[in-house]
């Protein structure tokens, strides 16, 4: 029986490289759907982890105020966008700290700007922020020199890759420093000269800002120097407890009413869930389509390799084998088209998906479980879609396909 099953594989394997070109349309149509949805599937991952990870790295008791109509780009993530406008002004502020639960609050919001320091000009994004901003984002650290202090005007705190750019040999900037930040405010240019009073450890995003590549001065100075009257884009708020985080959210909006939007935690987490969630149903739709378009190739491609050796299968079955012999042989090329597509196109999945993650700051893994159930999709279809013609063979009366042309 060994013999028998290896004999088989080997001439499917021949039956495969005789007709290569047909094959190949075949495992191009099982790779691409793969691909799909193993890389989407993949990213989508990888936005659910970011969230938990920067939530969890946030705290429990953090909970951030936006505007209403910057909510999708929170639930995205892209913290950058919602930081580069106003809205919330010092009237807002003061309803949200005088909101029961609130231990502190926050503001926070960014712009563009350059930066000179011994003739080199270069670009950042200026960050103004509150004198609570170390006290509730305590994961960010300094490797030298300090926070804000309240009194504290024309100061600067900045990132590791401001402090030391990633195509410079040595650090540019260090504590005590001296800087002009030049930055255009409605059409005008303004320069003020900062003094750097601290160099930040590596750190990464935070709520989709990415904190590296700030220049980060007190929210006063920024507000002065980009001429905001007051108004910030996010507040960061600070719950006394973190089991009281939600009902302070739900506190925050009624009291804030529907121009303001509570990010918290959890809520977070949800809507981003839901959103991957939806994402990957289409995919999966997507990959069905395409495996159900590749299904149809293989099916056409055997039914034509069964009429192409039908004089083969009735001297296969003249010299002894039966009609298990003759399905297996042809249901073993479709499992081979199956497996080669699979594999492939998991492979190429994973690849792009690690590529665009890396490039959009994604943590991109990959999944064993996904890759073997893609794998296992693009068999079961295969294989499935060869059954009617590998059955159509393994029924023809050898006589009959003796005397064919």
């Amino acid at each position: 029986m060994t013999v028998k099953l290896l004999d088989i594989t080997i001439l499917s394997a021949e039956g495969l490289r005789e007709r290569k070109f047909r094959v190949a349309l075949n495992v191009l149509g099982i790779l691409v759907g793969c691909a799909a949805v193993t890389g989407l599937v993949s990213l989508a991952d990888g936005m659910n982890t970011q969230v938990r990870d920067q939530m969890s790295v946030i705290g429990t008791n953090t909970l951030f105020v936006i505007p209403e109509d910057a909510k999708e780009a929170a639930m995205s993530l892209s913290a950058t966008q919602i930081a580069s406008q106003d809205g919330i002004s010092w009237r807002d502020r003061e309803t949200i700290q005088d909101t029961g639960g609130v231990r502190d609050t926050c503001e926070i919001i960014m712009g563009g700007g350059s930066y000179t320091i011994k003739g080199e000009t270069y670009s950042a994004r200026v960050m103004g922020v509150g004198d609570s901003f170390h006290e509730i984002n305590k994961d960010i650290k300094m490797t030298d020199g300090r926070f804000f202090t309240r009194g504290d005007r024309a100061v600067a705190f900045v990132g590791k890759n401001v402090a030391h750019p990633t195509d410079e040999d040595e650090p540019i900037l260090g504590v005590g420093d001296r800087i002009k930040l030049a930055v255009k405010v409605r059409g005008e240019h303004k320069e003020i000269t900062i003094r750097v009073i601290g160099v930040l450890a590596e750190h990464g995003t935070m709520f989709g800002l990415d904190v590296d590549n700030v220049i980060g001065i007190p929210f006063r100075t920024y507000d002065q120097l980009f001429e905001q009257e007051g108004s910030c884009a996010i507040v960061q708020v600070y719950a006394r407890e973190s089991s009281d985080t939600e009902e302070v959210a739900e506190d925050l909006e009624d009291r804030l009413g529907d121009d303001f939007f509570v990010v918290s935690p959890k809520a977070a987490i949800e809507v981003q869930e839901q959103v991957t969630g939806t994402i990957q149903a289409v995919l999966g739709g997507i990959a069905t389509i395409s495996l159900f378009v590749a299904g149809l190739g293989i099916v056409n491609t055997m039914a034509v390799s069964v009429n192409e050796r039908t004089r083969e299968i009735g001297t296969m079955k003249a010299i002894g084998a039966n009609s298990v012999d003759i399905l297996l042989l042809f249901i073993s090329e479709a499992a081979y088209t199956g497996l080669i597509g699979g594999v492939a196109g998991s492979a190429m999945g994973f690849t792009l998906g690690k590529m665009v993650g890396n490039y959009i700051g994604l943590p991109v893994g990959h999944s064993l479980s996904l890759g073997l159930a893609v794998v296992a999709f693009a068999l079961v279809t295969s294989v499935l879609s060869g059954a009617g013609p590998a059955y159509r063979a393994s029924r023809m009366d050898p006589v009959k396909a003796l005397r064919s042309e």
